[in-house]
């Protein structure tokens, strides 16, 4: 027989331990009133029945009452928990069961009162036991019906007078009790489980705010929580404690190739390789898009940080095959390494997230960890910040010119307008350390806008054969509005379209590609050409190339520095003069510093070349000067 097959656990175990409440009471008041019946019918029966059996049920209880105080302060499983509420239920019917067959036993032998009392007895019994052990369920109703229906027959034995009223007395109450019952049993299982439910609501709620729903590793908030608890342990141990940093090196494509349902597979797996690697030194995060962090102890020469770093990429730039695709993808670190621990969890990462900046910048899939060098870049750009936030961009911005030179012709075919800054705070800054601040405060649009105003203005002063090279910024190539204003600029400057070069680097294709293609586009479209610069040097060249309305190629710098020695650069070089030949574009070789790199170039077949050695960019009063005395120049 099994009266809790259905029962939630849930509900089981709150029975359990309501009950665990409730049965001293019981036993104590059954104890008691057993103690009372032997006093009643002591005189009335034979002693074997008011003193014997009684004392037996007395000895039971108490064992029972024993049971119950060695095993009060137990967790035992759901199913000891259901097998005890079997017994249990199983002794309450017996019991009840014996009680009736007692009371109507008795009846007979005792006298008026003895009567009385055998009624009173086992109504009092059918109320308030059942209702005590009312979490036993069927086994409490099986027990309320076996001692009121004792009771109605000993009053129907004794030809009471008005037998059916004393009936009806007992039975309303009887009613009463049983709606209570079953109201009082219902509304604990109801809010056992609306309890559970809650639990289970505010546990999934805690899961979800410490914990990435993608890739299941715990969350960016989880990652400061335990960063500081490590920080408050290492304090304690003297030992250096790490904060890593790692982005995903050309993942933007992925999505913007594969859709972002192939981009969070790709996340996932890469979370998963993660959590592999050492799970017994080092935690990793999600702190969101392609972004992940992970902490561990370490010591002051770096071994174990760099180790890990190592094993890092390994298990990432393993093949990830999805649906049929083959993708690989690497990692740029930046760690910070703290051992006097006199840091927060916020500053940690703080300096993290600038090595990682400073590693993308400078060497992509490698490891950067914050130094004093570093420390020094980064107080610099942010004075560089709160310059910027206050310049006056119209009186302290300005743009060079640097020429180009077609040496077939020995003429200057164009000059690239390069933008330069000079601070009243901070003196000259470099474009390659104020443009991406600049981008940070969304200032680009408004610098980028003005040096194409200030070049156009330049250029109406140049032959018609001259070109004048634009840099674009990676948020200039990817936002219309921008690309827009710059072609309704050049078309209301009443000079020719096709004198408009735009540059553009592969990093900005790499910020949002389909966009950028669209507005390359357009400045097509308008008659102007577009050039990729730094090409070599970026990621998925030829696939740009290919899928790109370009116009010309820009050989980065880093190639012809040593193309005099290092084969490889020739070859890079040559390849590159080929792609551009069979392509019918042209090829602008930068960064020629000497003569012999020059005639290098030319005997390689490269035409166009610019680099300090025809000229360092100039500012737009020297133009006309530098024109004059390079066509005298190259003329001889």
């Amino acid at each position: 027989m099994s009266f809790f097959k259905t029962t939630s656990h849930e509900v089981l175990r709150a029975r359990y331990n309501s009950l665990l409440e409730d049965v001293p009471v019981a036993l104590f008041t059954a104890i008691s009133a057993l103690s009372i019946q032997m006093i009643v019918l002591n005189d009335q029966v034979h002693w074997s029945l008011s003193i014997a059996t009684p004392l037996i049920r007395m000895l039971i209880g108490f064992s029972l009452l024993l049971y119950w105080f060695w095993h009060r302060d137990e967790r035992p499983s759901i199913h000891k928990i259901r097998k005890r509420l079997e017994i249990a239920s199983i002794v309450f019917i017996l019991a009840g069961f014996f009680t009736f067959w007692r009371s109507v036993y008795l009846y007979p032998l005792t006298d008026t009162f003895g009567h009385y009392f055998l009624i009173f007895h086992n109504t009092l019994y059918g109320f308030c036991f059942a209702f005590i052990l009312s979490k036993l369920g069927p086994a409490a109703y099986a027990y309320n019906l076996l001692m009121i229906s004792s009771a109605i027959a000993c009053i129907y034995r004794g030809n009471f007078e008005h037998a059916h009223l004393m009936t009806l007395l007992i039975m309303v109450f009887e009613v009463g009790m049983l709606i209570t019952m079953r109201g009082s049993t219902t509304m604990f299982d109801k809010w056992v489980n609306a309890t559970h439910e809650t639990q289970a609501l505010l546990k999934d709620n805690q899961r979800l705010a410490n914990q990435d729903v993608l890739t299941q590793l715990p969350n960016r908030r989880q990652f400061f929580v335990q960063v500081e608890q490590q920080l408050t342990l290492a304090k304690q141990t003297d030992e250096c404690f790490a904060v890593g940093i790692l982005d995903l090196d050309n993942f933007k494509p992925v999505n913007d190739v594969h859709g972002h349902h192939i981009g969070d597979l790709v996340l996932i797996e890469v979370g998963k390789r993660l959590a592999q690697v050492r799970p017994d030194q080092v935690r990793f995060y999600r702190l969101g898009g392609d972004e992940f962090a992970f902490h561990l102890v370490t010591d002051d020469e770096h071994a174990s940080l760099k180790q890990i770093a190592h094993e890092i990429n390994q298990a990432i730039s393993q093949p990830i095959s999805i649906d049929g695709l083959l993708m690989t993808v690497k990692a740029s670190m930046g760690a910070c390494i703290v051992c006097d621990n006199h840091a927060s969890a916020q500053t940690l990462y703080e300096h993290a997230d600038f090595a990682l900046y400073h590693v993308k910048r400078t060497g992509r899939g490698n490891l950067e960890i914050y130094s004093d060098t570093l420390e020094k870049e980064r107080v610099h750009l942010n004075r560089i910040d709160q310059a910027l936030r206050t310049a006056d961009i119209h009186t302290e911005l300005y743009p060079v010119f640097q020429p180009i030179i077609d040496m077939d012709s020995n003429e200057v075919c164009a000059f690239e307008s390069l933008a330069r800054w000079q601070s009243p705070t901070i003196g000259a800054i470099s474009p390659a350390m104020f443009i991406p601040v600049a981008e940070s405060l969304g200032m680009i649009a408004d610098i980028t806008k003005l040096m194409f105003s200030r070049s156009m203005i330049e250029m109406a002063t140049w032959p018609e054969t001259l070109r004048l090279s634009f840099n674009l910024s990676a948020y200039d190539v990817t936002n219309q509005a921008v690309i827009k204003e710059l072609i309704g600029m050049m078309q209301s400057s009443q000079l020719a379209p096709d004198r408009f070069v735009f540059e553009i680097t592969e990093t900005a294709l790499l910020q949002d590609f389909e966009t950028a293609r669209e507005n390359i586009g357009l400045l097509r479209q308008a008659g102007a050409k577009v050039a990729l610069d730094d090409f070599g040097t970026g990621y998925s060249s030829l696939s740009h190339v290919q899928n790109l309305p370009l116009d010309k190629l820009k050989i980065d710098r880093s190639f012809v520095k040593d193309i005099e020695t290092n084969t490889t650069s020739q070859t890079i070089v040559r390849s590159i003069l080929a792609l551009c030949h069979g392509m019918h574009m042209e090829c602008v070789a930068e960064g020629a510093e000497t003569e012999s790199q020059v005639r290098f170039l030319q005997a390689m077949g490269c035409q166009l070349i610019q680099g300090y050695y025809f000229a360092k960019p100039m500012p737009h009063t020297q133009i006309q000067a530098y024109l004059a005395d390079a066509k005298l120049a190259l003329a001889t």
